[in-house]
This record gives structure tokens, C-alpha cells and sequence, in this order.
């Protein structure tokens, strides 16, 4: 099975202490996978600091010299892999940035070039703010060779033309008819992939990634786990449940427990991985 970490929102507003106290040891068992924002504008996003929330400025990562420096390092290294985060993540308006913009194209493009150059890396994978995109943004991501972390599906924007797209329907349909448990292949859409995220989150429960790793690992598949570093002394919602930095790590000591567990980034994970729905 072929194990890996989305962090999300890495942006201006990251202290590399924030990185380091969750990530520190962990990113020496396996690479970690970071989300990253090119220039986060301070709005209602929880990742923002209360002081900067809804202030409507905009805050580029190559002004945080603490925190590039040490993600260039970690990347360097191999603890880390960069990943583009939309591009401002909250707008003005309140509304999810990659859906119905017109400007996605240019911001898929210069976030790239932004990370590439600033981070000395490149970037295979994006993933949308909110886990909310649309057609024009699969559009956007396909254009610039980029695949996503998360899923869209037939009703968010996949091509109804593309043959790719029904047949990744139907084999999603047949396993969770079949009683199947989240989703442990990379979805294959032709023009880009997608790998679904497992989410750790204080809506997250226990029980159900525990049943979704146990059935990635029984097919030899794929599990994703999507978390948020500023979210890991948050308490589960579900009684009984544990915070989230217990849960994560809970996860990370699965699979390095398991002799058949791979630990990989997202982007290898995603642009390699033989195990493709």
C-alpha cells in the first residue's frame, strides 16, 4: 500500500516552529506533503491569525524569510514536497476561489512559477482552498501538467465527453455497491489524476480511517492522509474521539508499523502509482 500526507495551508501567516512541532519527526519516517498559498490574502480562513482575519490584505510567502529558508531546507532534504494551494485562498467576497473566476489560468501559472523559483522545487500537485473547484479550474490545473490533490467528480466539473470519466464513474460505483470504504486508488480522468484525501479533522471520525486504511492496505492500494497543521490540539467532535494531532499520529504509526506500507509524497503517489482506478 502507498501511504502520504497533505498538510494544507502553508502560507506567510506559518511559523517554521509550527512546522517543525508537528512535523519534525514525523518528516524524518517519510516525506510530508505541503500545501502551500503564493500570496494569502487575510481573510476568513482559520489558517489566518485572529489579528490579520478579515483585514482583506494580501501577504506573499517570500516576505516570511524564516519560513522560506526552512522550507527550501526541508525540501532539500526530502522531509518536504511543495504543493500549490490556490493562489490568495480567501477572496474578498467570501466566495471559494476556484470556482467561477476568470482568471484561473493565470493564477495556476504565475503560483507555480512563484513556488518553483522562491522554493527551488517543482510542483506536481494542486490543491483547491477549500476543497472546492470547478471545470474552468480542471481546466486550469490540466493545462499547467498539474494534478489534484482531492476529488472533483462528474457534478464539480469532470469533462462529460471524456471516456476517462465514465469509466472512473462506473468502477466508483461498482465498489461502494460492492460495500467498499472510501477510495484507495488514484482516480485516472486522462487530462490529470486525482487522489482522494483522507480527512484528520475534528469532523473526522476515528473509527472510519482506521476501516479506510484496513482497506487500502487489503488491496494493495492508496491512502492519503489530508490534515491541517494548525488544527492538531483541536478536539474530535465525536465523543470519545481523539484530538487531532493524536489521530494523525495514530495514522503515521500504522503505517510504519505495516512491513507492506510504501510512505511516498503526493506527488509521487499520484503521478507513479501503478494502483489507478
Amino acid at each position: 500500500m502507498e501511504f502520504c500526507i497533505r498538510d494544507d495551508d502553508t502560507s506567510y501567516f506559518t511559523s517554521p516552529d509550527d512546522l517543525e512541532e508537528v512535523y519534525g519527526e514525523i518528516s524524518g519516517y517519510g516525506p510530508v506533503s505541503l500545501a502551500i498559498v503564493p500570496y494569502h490574502r487575510a481573510g476568513r480562513s482559520k489558517g489566518v491569525p485572529e489579528g490579520f482575519r478579515m483585514r482583506g490584505s494580501t501577504h506573499p510567502l517570500h516576505e516570511n524569510g524564516g519560513l522560506v529558508r526552512y522550507l527550501r531546507d526541508g525540501i532539500a532534504k526530502g522531509r518536504f514536497e511543495a504543493m500549490l494551494h490556490g493562489y490568495h485562498h480567501d477572496e474578498a467576497d467570501g466566495r471559494p476561489e476556484f470556482v467561477n473566476r476568470n482568471d484561473l489560468y493565470e493564477r495556476v501559472s504565475r503560483g507555480r512559477k512563484y513556488l518553483e523559483d522562491l522554493l527551488g522545487t517543482t510542483v506536481r500537485v494542486f490543491v483547491p482552498p477549500g476543497n472546492m473547484i470547478r471545470a474552468m479550474g480542471l481546466r486550469a490545473i490540466a493545462r499547467e501538467g498539474l494534478h489534484l490533490g482531492g476529488t472533483a467528480g462528474v457534478r464539480a466539473g469532470w469533462s462529460l465527453l471524456a471516456p476517462a470519466t465514465w469509466k472512473t464513474w462506473l468502477h466508483l460505483r461498482k465498489w461502494q455497491k460492492g460495500g467498499g470504504i472510501g477510495v484507495p486508488w488514484v482516480l485516472d480522468l486522462g487530462d490529470h489524476r486525482e487522489i482522494p484525501g483522507n480527512a484528520v479533522t475534528p469532523a473526522a471520525k476515528f473509527e472510519d480511517n482506521q476501516a479506510r486504511f484496513r482497506a487500502a492496505l487489503k488491496m494493495s492500494g492508496v491512502f492519503c492522509l489530508a490534515t491541517h497543521y494548525w488544527e492538531m490540539n483541536a478536539p474530535s467532535i465525536h465523543q470519545g474521539g481523539p484530538q487531532v494531532g493524536e489521530h494523525l499520529r495514530y495514522l503515521v504509526q500504522l503505517a510504519r508499523s505495516n512491513p507492506e506500507v510504501v510512505w511516498r509524497s503526493v506527488g509521487d503517489v499520484v503521478s507513479k502509482s501503478d494502483f489507478v482506478a
